[in-house]
């Protein structure tokens, strides 16, 4: 068993490396949180901004477990979003430098087209989290009851 491993293994929750650096570092954690940003917006503009720190913290606790078959599939789901995204609303810059606007129209546009599974990969991962908020779910009607006949 590696150093690394070993000092994983002892800890509840690893959100640390053993050297002591995020095992899913800030930029990868901040692209996901500019998809969530353009993913939650409404007519009324993004999310507020303690919410998406909240879901930063929760993204990265949550890839600190995920194990690195599933940070390595995201990376890439993340990295072809980032590039393609863009090109399809006929912008140059990578999506997390667009206006949040720009980034909700290049995130559909994408999702429409043949080249949607990362995007419906990300915001699958990325709507489990973000509804485990309070705020969230109240905004959705979510009581924490069951429905009942």
């Amino acid at each position: 068993m590696s150093e690394q491993s070993q000092s994983l293994s002892r800890e509840p929750f690893p959100l640390r490396s053993a050297n002591g650096k995020p095992i899913a570092g800030p930029r990868f954690v901040g692209g996901l949180c500019a998809i969530a940003e353009a993913v939650f917006s409404t007519t009324e503009g993004p999310p507020p901004g303690e919410r998406l720190t909240w879901l930063k913290d929760e993204l990265e606790d949550f890839l600190a477990r995920a194990g690195s078959q599933t940070r390595l599939i995201l990376r890439l789901a993340l990295l072809a979003i980032t590039i393609v995204a863009p090109l399809l609303i006929l912008r140059l810059p990578t999506l997390g430098r667009l206006a949040v606007g720009d980034r909700v129209r290049a995130l559909a546009r994408m999702e429409d087209s043949a080249l949607g599974a990362p995007v419906l990969a990300v915001k699958a991962l990325l709507c489990i989290l973000y509804y485990e908020h309070p705020d969230a779910q109240a905004e959705v009607g979510f009581d924490g009851e069951c429905l009942r006949s």
